[in-house]
């Protein structure tokens, strides 16, 4: 009897170790599918899909997840790397890696994830190479917005946070601003979870008398804001140009969204700025300013000056025929000379710094740096950047590096650039050469011999 039920114990205890490796020899690979959100889902809100891929004892070559495609939804993969994970299952160890999509649909409905098929290599019992092949199982996600709500498809579903900057000043003693002067001003909009192609352009308006110019966005969906939430950033640069003077008040530039919570819209702004903008500085002595120092020849005179005023006029417009007729031989080499004239006055360094000053003034990028180069090689016979780095001046090699940066950066032709800067330290220098110039003109006198 003892002996029988030894035997028995003996049968069984081989019959679970040939079950085990049975189990073991039958393993194959697993896929799962996670939508990690609670359903319905709101359109326009993004959530994530999780896909687990399962192999018994381990990856040769990793799974490549493919893109998926669902009509009426955007769905993307983020760049990250997959998470590595080991389980056991009825007592088979298995190594898995999870991909993360997410989905955002544009409008309600039922959406269905396509049953695509991976392929990946992985390790046999007995160490060699196993080639492995799972398909995503049927997955629906459904989508639908709260009852008595429009909600639409463009509408990030998740709370805004919008700040401002600017390149410059907008108030206090330090904002100093004339007319044809340039005011860049960025709009960083953060939304979290989300991402950032979801993110609506912010409505841009300006007051008349302020012409507006717009660059294309930044976008960045692994971007985090101050509390360390992760979702993503537009970027959005909005230059205005101020034609008069006067005061002007640029309106709040506002940002839709809806609320998860409260299944109601709402917008984020940043705050209006009024600015004050001066007349254009007008250069000294090209306009009288004061009244005449004397009166007009007649004005309070009797009739013998008027005649005597007739008389003058006729001798002098004899005097002019006469030396008009002497001079008309000689007109040709004058006009020749003037020409001659002109063109080395076209060519002198402050021509070419007033071509540069009306370049900067227009905000033109290109014709300021040709201005630019043009003068730095008559003063110093330099290119702008060896003249900038030349003077030592923090302002001067910042306003040129940000005009070749402009130029032929990276980021080359993106929004609009301002000459404001280049122009505010420019004066300096010409006035600096003109200085130097009369200088070295005046010959110094020789110490005299027997002193």
């Amino acid at each position: 009897m003892m002996r029988a039920r030894r035997d028995i114990g003996h049968w069984l205890a081989g019959f679970v170790l040939w079950l085990s490796c049975a189990l073991a020899l039958a393993a194959e690979p697993v896929v799962r599918v996670k939508v990690d959100a609670k359903q319905p889902v709101l359109p326009g809100q993004q959530i994530r899909v999780e896909v687990t891929i399962l192999a018994p004892n381990f990856f040769m070559s990793a799974p490549v997840f493919p893109t998926l495609q669902v009509p009426g939804a955007i769905v993307t993969m983020p760049d990250d790397r997959g998470l590595n994970t080991v389980e056991k299952i009825d007592g088979v160890s298995y190594a898995g890696i999870q991909k993360t999509y997410l989905f955002a649909a544009e409008q309600g409905g039922d959406f269905q994830l396509p049953q695509v098929s991976i392929a990946f290599t992985y390790a046999g019992d007995d160490g060699k190479p196993q080639q492995g092949n799972v398909t995503l199982p049927a997955t629906t996600i459904h989508a639908s917005g709260a009852a008595g709500t429009a909600v639409s498809t463009t509408l990030p579903v998740a709370r805004l946070n919008v700040t401002q900057s600017f390149d410059r000043p907008v108030n206090g003693a330090q904002a100093q601003f004339h007319a044809g002067d340039a005011l860049v001003r960025t709009i960083t909009t953060f939304a979290p979870q989300t991402q950032a192609m979801m993110i609506r352009p912010p409505k841009v308006e300006a007051p008349s008398g302020v012409r507006v110019f717009t660059g294309d966005p930044q976008l960045s969906d692994a971007a985090q804001d101050s509390a360390g939430n992760t979702g993503g950033r537009r970027t959005d640069r909005i230059t205005y140009v101020f034609e008069h003077a006067g005061t002007y008040t640029l309106p709040a530039v506002k940002v839709e969204w809806f609320d998860p919570v409260t299944r109601q819209p709402g917008e984020s702004e940043a705050p209006e700025v009024k600015v004050e903008v001066a007349s254009a500085p007008r250069l000294s002595g090209l306009l009288p300013t004061g009244p005449h120092a004397a009166a007009l020849p007649g004005e309070g005179g009797t009739t013998w000056r008027l005649w005597l005023w007739a008389a003058g006029g006729a001798v002098v417009l004899g005097l002019a025929w006469l030396l008009l007729r002497w001079a008309r031989p000689h007109v040709a080499r004058w006009r020749r000379a003037l020409a001659a004239r002109r063109s080395a006055r076209a060519a002198s360094s402050e021509a070419r710094l007033a071509a540069l000053l009306q370049a900067c003034r227009a905000s033109d990028a290109a014709a300021a740096y040709r201005a630019l180069g043009a003068w730095s090689n008559t003063a110093s016979g330099k290119a702008p950047s060896d003249w900038a780095a030349g003077t030592d001046d923090q302002a001067v090699i910042a306003a040129v590096g940000a005009l070749e940066r402009h130029l032929f950066g990276a980021d080359a032709g993106y929004g609009q650039w301002s000459g404001s800067a280049l122009a505010q330290v420019l004066p300096k220098y010409a006035a600096a050469r003109r200085h130097i110039s009369r200088h070295r003109a005046t010959p110094v006198a020789l110490p005299p011999l027997n002193p």
